[in-house]
């Protein structure tokens, strides 16, 4: 029993450590962020998997703590990165403790991240006073200035016209951003679930992995959520209205949603065929590399497999 107590005492120390040495290259290395974000919750989630997510909650603590009492200008720059680390590596880890289908696991890391996120851009605008839309339309006035400097000096006509409708359609990305967030969130979830799984597999003789992807099947229910929102899109709500973007995130997650289903069944029919998986990744890099092509054929392929029940067929 003292020796159970002493392990998860020595695990405390050694995985908080790796989590504040993560958060230091964090504030360092401002280009490794993206690369941090996935592995700095990477620890928790171990050490929350061992151990629980009380146990995990305690790490937090004394992490944060540790850090405002011997770095506090390092704590101010890195808080909202460790809280988003935090709310991820819990959930995620009390998920694996749990013994929850990876799909599963994802759901809650993806949510933790989106979480995360909103928290961290929440902090940027209202503590930092840091406004994110500002910063990015400067950017693309910026860029849309040196761009017709560029073009004007290689004798190259550029009207208002044009440079509006460019500036346009670069800030559609503000209306999509919820959309981005989400995509986001389920990158960094599932190489986050990748690695911690690829870890625990190795430190505690486990067997956890993601089923074969070409079993995955979404529900036949997503079609007709997908028919409602084309339905209820068709309505003019007026181009600012909230609902409009609304809709338009929606649509974009469907789309991305039944790509991954098209893909899917692209490497089922492979595996019922017998036919190699080397096939299945040339398809995937051929389709990346035509995008947005590749992206119509494999939703359309998708929506198909979903709708008919073209695995069934099959059998």
């Amino acid at each position: 029993m003292k020796e159970q107590n002493n392990q998860w005492i020595k695990d405390l120390v050694v995985y908080g450590a790796l989590f504040i040495i993560l958060l230091v290259v964090a504030s360092i290395l401002p280009a490794a962020t993206l690369f941090i974000v996935a592995l700095m919750p990477v620890p928790l989630t171990i050490f929350t998997y061992k151990y629980g997510y009380k146990r995990g909650l305690l790490m937090s603590g004394i992490v944060l703590v540790s850090t405002l009492l011997f770095a506090f200008t390092l704590f101010l720059i890195s808080l909202p990165l460790a809280g988003l680390s935090i709310v991820v590596g819990i959930l995620v880890g009390e998920a694996m403790r749990k013994q929850k289908h990876p799909y599963e696991t994802l759901a809650q890391g993806t949510l933790g991240y989106m979480v995360g996120f909103i928290l961290l851009v929440f902090v940027i605008e209202n503590v930092m006073g840091i406004s994110l839309m500002t910063e990015y339309r400067l950017i693309i006035q910026e860029s849309l200035m040196q761009s017709e400097q560029l073009m004007q000096g290689t004798g190259i006509e550029v009207t208002e016209e044009m440079l509006q409708s460019i500036e346009q359609q670069m800030l559609v990305i503000l209306d999509l951003l919820p959309a981005i967030l989400l995509i986001g969130s389920f990158v960094f979830a599932l190489i986050l679930q990748w690695i911690s799984y690829k870890l625990v597999n190795k430190i505690n003789q486990e067997t956890f992995r993601f089923p074969p992807f070409y079993r995955l099947q979404l529900p036949k229910a997503t079609i007709w959520l997908f028919l409602l929102v084309i339905v209820i899109d068709f309505i003019d709500f007026g181009s600012d209205a909230f609902i409009t973007i609304v809709l338009m995130n929606m649509l974009v997650v469907f789309g991305l949603l039944f790509s991954l289903q098209g893909l899917s069944f692209m490497f089922y029919y492979l595996q019922y065929k017998k036919q190699s998986k080397a096939l299945g990744i040339v398809l995937l890099v051929i389709g990346l590399v035509i995008l947005p092509v590749g992206l119509y054929v494999t939703r359309i392929l998708g929506i198909i497999d979903i709708g008919f029940m073209l695995r069934k067929r099959l059998k």
